[in-house]
């Protein structure tokens, strides 16, 4: 069959018209290796699947076997952080009662002997609040002569009157029964600084009856040790303005 010639296709019926269709032999014979070239392709890349299937598999096996150990360690971090922290804060609540401002606070490590000087402080917290939105800024300043290393932060919304309760983190991260952040490299970065810097941090409320109770800053150094936690109780009536309110206030100074 030559190329100009022209190759006619008949279906037949046993009643009615037959049907045909006449196509040049030059497409007959294009359309013909465009098939033929595809199904090659088609049975080349089901062969591939069958080979590299296993390997695949292997692949995501390992995958799935080193995030479970990622999570796990990850989980034995934040719970060491947690038990340093409630450590921490006992003995500072017995130096509170002991009225002793001269006694350094003192935490156990693992071998049970220690020193805990906090490198940063929080100097004050400004919040101001409006009908949309709840706002802090923290100060932190740098205790001592030597420049911290910078870190991770989170500022956690608390509401105790609620049950259970609740926890707003900003920024957004998983939080346990207590509120403290699942993840601390989640939180924001900052850098180390000589002796002061500010943070300002915002969320929305939902409606004009949205409150909270407490907020907390935590920062974690950028190993993930726990640097500092300070609680701040909020007043109520900064919820219950028609206008926008600020306030500043200081922590506690043991």
């Amino acid at each position: 069959m030559r190329m100009k010639d022209t190759v006619t296709f008949i279906i037949s019926r046993n009643y009615g018209r037959s049907l045909s269709l006449s196509l040049p032999a030059l497409q007959v014979y294009i359309g013909g290796a465009a098939a033929a070239v595809l199904l090659l392709v088609m049975f080349l890349l089901s062969l591939m699947y069958l080979v590299t299937y296993p390997r695949i598999r292997s692949i995501e096996s390992e995958f799935e076997n080193l995030r479970k150990e990622r999570d796990a360690l990850r989980d034995q971090v934040l719970s060491a952080n947690q038990d340093a922290w409630e450590a921490k804060e006992a003995e500072w609540q017995a130096r509170l009662e002991k009225k002793d401002e001269t006694q350094p606070v003192q935490v156990a490590g693992s071998d049970g002997e220690g020193q805990y000087l906090q490198p940063v402080r929080v100097d004050s917290l400004t919040t101001r609040v409006n009908g949309s939105s709840v706002e802090v800024a923290f100060r932190l300043e740098n205790e001592g002569d030597e420049v911290n290393r910078g870190g991770y932060l989170y500022v956690i919304f608390e509401n105790n009157e609620r049950e259970p309760v609740e926890y707003n983190a900003t920024p957004g991260v998983a939080t346990n029964e207590d509120g403290f952040p699942q993840s601390y490299k989640s939180g924001i970065r900052f850098t180390r600084f000589h002796d002061a810097a500010t943070f300002r941090r915002m969320i929305r409320r939902a409606s004009a009856t949205e409150y909270y109770t407490h907020v907390t800053l935590y920062l974690f150094t950028v190993r993930g040790g726990l640097m500092l936690k300070e609680r701040f109780e909020l007043d109520r009536d900064l919820f219950m303005q028609d206008r926008p309110v600020v306030r500043t206030q200081q922590p506690a100074r043991i």
